[in-house]
């Protein structure tokens, strides 16, 4: 079992600082505990630097050129710093390379500056809280972490936050960060919270009974809108609009069925075959005629497509013999010119012919008979008055099927006819025979696509109602959190000194530490401190309209003092840090002798608590008593050029 720090353990104790070159050589600065560590220097000689390094290992998210100097930067790849936190050593590491400057290495363990407030915290074994983002926590629109680095702020103080307790420090951050070193910051949080909780609670409650009672009208208003354009009965429920559903579906059902009667009966007329024979003035011939004439026009219209493309046939064929014709005609009167003309080519097979075959003189290439101009031409004639014999067979033939397509045409144009013709009397008849149905088949007709618009509505209706089933629902929820919430347990319990108590010793330390300072600087009014809001007063008046600016230096040295004995004085509830951070404390024209006071108080308090100041200054250094030493002095020997 781990065993409690001892109070010189409790809090934070800075080791060492170190800054590794580029080349990896260290810079190395030890500090000691139950002592005011002192850096002294030229200006420019990485005293405040040192601190700068402190704070950024600790956590901070700027960017290193912000936070340190550029020429830091330039010359230096990393920073450590080694601590204890209630005496556990850490070696805390951060890289001024791009690419892990959002790092924090905590024995080679590694973090983000985001999640290194809470390990710390977890460490120190503070308690982390959620603060309302402002003074009332029943106006705040939000709950904000109190961080480390919220109350890191307040016990190193930099060059810029000596006239305030953290530069551009909010006061709702303020007291909650007093509130965490005095103590109580759980017990006053968990009251916050529960007002906080009970404030957002609230909000939404209204919003919930807001959106109920505009659910309720709008729906009203919609539902009756349409119950009343559809002549529907008006549902206020689920259930009533599902027994109204029923209701028209079954109602939709029977003229649904009535409608078939109908028709079926509709098509037993047109068939023919109503009961008690046809009626009175119908033909039943007609339908049979229709059909007999459908049939014999679409064999007309195939015989007529038929014979007009034989005729496309025999009119082609026509055309190629007349081509022969005149093809034979022009071979005959060139029959000398073309005598000496090889054959390369079989008239009759197609078969290639070579024309240096041998061949006797006078005869045919081809087939090696005698040849002469006389037997060629008159070859040739014989040849033309075939093809003419065959020409005047085909125009015969153009001309009979020519004939025939022209009695096709008109056979079909007179079957077209006599269809239209049937066709006007069948729906002359027909209509004669529907006329009594036609009325009520609308009649049918438009009661289904009421009833059919009715149905449609049934969902929208639903969805309506859905809506306002869905807002009272959140309503109840609301109501039920904000019951719960007034009935939520409170999760802290009173700590054993009370918040004004813890407020009194705070106060009598800073007092004790200004006391011997009023004749000299000090006002004659004492600190005070209200434990409600935290406010700090000196005599009547809150200590910003009090103090002037030497008198305000003093003030926070005090505050700082009496931070050194926070666990002394209180119990283990309070945030003790055991450390101080002090940069260069010569402010606002405060004299020099008290400075030097005021530091060895400050040594004295280190010794006397175990705890640790580490201050900057370039003015001599306050000597310690003989025999204490409780102030140690650290020369910076390097100095960058300033930028």
């Amino acid at each position: 079992m781990t065993q409690e720090p001892k109070t010189t353990e409790r809090g934070i104790r800075i080791a060492k600082v170190r800054l590794v070159h580029n080349s990896g050589e260290p810079d190395e600065y030890d500090f000691e505990s139950a002592k005011l560590n002192i850096l002294m220097g030229v200006r420019n000689s990485s005293k405040t630097t040192t601190l700068r390094v402190i704070d950024y290992c600790l956590g901070d998210r700027d960017s290193p050129t912000n936070t340190l100097k550029p020429a830091i930067i330039d010359e230096y790849q990393a920073v450590s710093t080694d601590l204890r936190i209630d005496g556990r050593p850490y070696t805390i590491t951060r890289s001024l390379r791009r690419g892990r400057l959002n790092k924090v290495e905590v024995n080679d363990q590694e973090l983000t500056a985001d999640t290194f407030s809470d390990w710390i915290l977890g460490e120190l074994g503070w308690a982390r809280l959620d603060i309302p983002l402002g003074l009332n926590p029943a106006t705040a629109p939000s709950l904000t972490p109190l961080s480390f680095r919220n109350t890191l702020r307040h016990f190193y103080r930099d060059e810029g936050s000596w006239i305030t307790f953290a530069s551009k420090e909010h006061d709702y951050m303020r007291q909650a960060v007093v509130s965490q070193l005095l103590g109580y910051a759980p017990l006053r949080y968990d009251e916050k919270r529960q007002e906080y909780d009970l404030a957002q609670a609230s909000r939404q409650l209204d919003e919930a009974q807001s959106a109920d009672r505009q659910a309720g009208e709008s729906t009203l208003q919609a539902v009756t809108a349409i119950s009343e354009s559809l002549q529907l009965p008006l549902a206020r429920s689920t259930s009533q609009i599902a027994a109204a559903r029923q209701q028209v579906a079954t109602e939709l059902a029977l003229v649904r069925r009535r409608r078939k009667q109908l028709t079926d009966e509709i098509a037993s007329i047109e068939a023919g075959n109503a009961i008690g024979g046809a009626p009175a003035g119908y033909d039943t011939s007609l339908t049979g005629a229709y059909q007999d004439v459908t049939r014999r026009l679409k064999q007309a219209s195939d015989d007529a497509i038929a014979l007009k493309d034989v005729l496309s046939e025999h009119q082609r064929s026509a055309r190629t013999v007349e081509a022969e014709i005149g093809r034979m005609q022009r071979l005959s009167t060139s029959i000398e010119v073309f005598d000496a003309l090889p054959v390369r080519m079989c008239p009759a097979c197609e078969q290639d012919v070579d024309p240096r075959r041998e061949h006797p003189e006078n005869a045919c290439h081809v087939c090696f008979q005698p040849v002469d101009d006389d037997k060629r031409r008159r070859r040739a004639l014989v040849e033309i008055r075939s093809l003419k014999s065959e020409l005047e067979d085909l125009m015969e033939v153009i001309q009979r099927t020519t004939s025939d397509l022209a009695t096709a045409n008109s056979y079909q144009h007179s079957l077209e006819v006599e269809q239209t013709n049937l066709a006007q009397r069948l729906n002359t008849e027909r209509a004669a025979q529907l006329a009594p149905f036609m009325a009520k088949l609308e009649e049918l007709a438009a009661t289904i696509a009421r009833l059919e618009h009715k149905l449609a509505a049934f969902p929208a209706i639903g969805e309506i109602l859905q809506k306002r089933d869905v807002a009272r629902h959140t309503l109840h929820r609301a109501e039920q959190h904000v019951q719960a919430v007034k009935n939520r347990p409170r999760e802290v319990q009173p700590p054993s000194l009370t918040p004004s108590e813890r407020c009194a010793r705070f106060a009598k330390r800073m007092n004790d530490f200004l006391a011997p300072y009023r004749s000299s600087l000090w006002v004659k009014g004492d600190v005070s401190i209200r434990d409600t809001d935290l406010t700090f007063y000196v005599g009547s008046r809150p200590w910003n309209q009090a103090l002037g600016a030497a008198p305000t230096v003093l003030f926070f040295l005090a505050y700082s003092y009496a931070i050194l004995h926070l666990a002394h004085d209180l119990d283990r509830d309070c945030a003790f840090p055991g450390v101080l951070l002090l940069d260069n404390p010569y402010q606002q024209g405060i004299d020099e002798h008290i400075v030097i006071d005021v530091l060895t108080k400050l040594a004295q308090a280190a010794e006397e608590t175990g705890t640790q100041v580490i201050s900057t200054q370039q003015l001599v250094q306050p000597k310690p008593p003989r025999g204490l030493g409780n102030i140690r002095q650290i020369f910076m020997p390097n100095a960058h050029t300033a930028p």
